[in-house]
């Protein structure tokens, strides 16, 4: 296992370092880094399996340090003084949250947490079925019946569908938008699961475009949409991104 830290205050270096040979050393190797950006480009160029960032740090900061990390199966860890940072980590999809002083239990949970999730990614080398179903989904084009004439799109350029009485509002990624003749319930025998999901009975979402996921149930897209899930239908819509 190749773990990264990257923090500007060097005692906190030193503490991660004594920890991490203290209980690691002999799963795994650690580089750190005190300046954010050099740290950076040692990410994207050897793209390591464990990230731990802090999240405030001069010139470029933890949060904004992710929007540019190249490697989408590094598993991440925030750490900082301040928990007001922790949902906002969190939203970023991190693994784990350390906050400072953390102790060594602390540590050992959330690096062993990293090393199990690791070792369960390694055993997907085979695509399960759901995604299969949603690779040969994305490579199909739909027609969109419209008063006008019939549009076809990709799959993938679809984000979301809106229910509009009889009609479908479809929303496109290069932010055109078609209204069909055809009501929802027509789309939703194309765009299936688990590529796209009915989250509400006047919703079908493109999940490939969602970027976050409140606890009351509210789907937040790429284009800052918010969508809501009704109750009955979130255990599945966790089932699906389970998959992923």
């Amino acid at each position: 296992m190749n773990v990264v830290l990257i923090d500007d205050d060097l005692s906190e270096i030193n503490y991660c370092r004594e920890l991490f040979v203290r209980n690691f050393s002999h799963i795994g190797a650690l580089q750190c880094f005190s300046n954010s950006t050099e740290g950076l480009h040692f990410l994207n160029e050897t793209r390591p399996d464990l990230l731990i960032v802090d999240v405030e740090m001069p010139n470029l900061n933890g949060l904004d340090l992710l929007k540019r990390l190249k490697s989408p199966n590094t598993e991440i860890v925030f750490c900082t003084a301040h928990d007001k940072f922790a949902i906002e980590a969190y939203r970023n999809f991190a693994l784990g949250f350390l906050l400072k002083p953390y102790n060594e239990a602390d540590f050992i949970a959330v690096v062993s947490k990293a090393i199990q999730r690791l070792k369960a990614t390694a055993k997907e080398t085979v695509p399960n079925e759901r995604q299969l179903e949603a690779l040969e989904l994305e490579n199909k084009k739909i027609p969109i019946p419209t008063l006008g004439c019939t549009y076809f799109s990709s799959i993938l350029d679809i984000i979301r569908l809106e229910s509009v009485d009889s009609y479908a509002k479809i929303h496109l990624t290069d932010g055109s938008i078609h209204m069909s003749s055809y009501g929802i319930k027509f789309f939703e025998k194309i765009l299936t699961m688990p590529l796209f999901f009915r989250t509400h009975k006047s919703h079908l979402v493109n999940l490939k475009k969602v970027s976050k996921l409140f606890t009351d149930g509210t789907l937040v897209l790429e284009t800052g949409d918010r969508i809501p899930v009704a109750r009955r239908r979130r255990p599945d819509l966790m089932a699906i991104f389970d998959q992923f």
